[in-house]
């Protein structure tokens, strides 16, 4: 049950309104230009990005960080890229509704190989919205606060996303 180490064994489809899906554009290009940028930056996102692994030992710290974060700012931005690829279609460069309905649902269909670019993306852009609006450790916030009415849809879009995977996931087993 649930999804599977190396992803998902299915495609997964969801659905978002087109606002959504430019929402998302602009979310991950500002991502793609957090972790671009310099990776010794005392910027709080990018310390959240890459945890202390040992908190207790400054020395041991900083060179597993040396050793790693590179690598992982590389990951998270080829997978922020993968998820902006399957979202090209919300990328016409008009920001502007164009006469268009903003709020109708358009499927997405993510391939089983993206499933986890998409869930590693998704957390990580939530991570930095988080650090952005002081968020530690515990979710708890005044839900009519509009400062956290992204970081929610992000949460909202992840769960989701892990719901569909298992569900994928459970339904492909069955049959087989």
């Amino acid at each position: 049950m649930g999804h599977h180490p190396k992803g998902s064994a299915v495609s997964v489809s969801i659905s978002i309104a087109w606002i959504e899906g430019r929402n998302l554009l602009h979310l991950i290009d500002e991502f793609l230009e957090l972790v671009a940028g310099p990776r010794t930056s005392a910027d709080p996102a990018l310390a959240r990005l890459a945890p202390v692994a040992y908190p207790d030992d400054d020395a041991a710290a900083a060179e597993f960080r040396r050793g790693t974060r590179d690598e992982l700012f590389d990951r998270r931005r080829k997978d922020a890229l993968v998820m902006r690829e399957d979202l090209v279609e919300f990328d016409d460069g008009d920001d502007h509704a164009g006469g268009r309905d903003v709020l109708a649902p358009h499927d997405v269909d993510i391939a089983p190989a993206h499933v986890d670019p998409w869930m590693r993306t998704l957390t990580a852009i939530r991570l930095v919205v988080a650090s952005r609006l002081g968020v530690d450790h515990d979710d708890r916030h005044d839900p009519e606060d509009p400062r956290f009415h992204v970081y929610d849809w992000l949460g909202y879009r992840l769960d989701d996303l892990i719901q569909r995977a298992d569900d994928a996931d459970d339904e492909a087993a069955s049959t087989a």
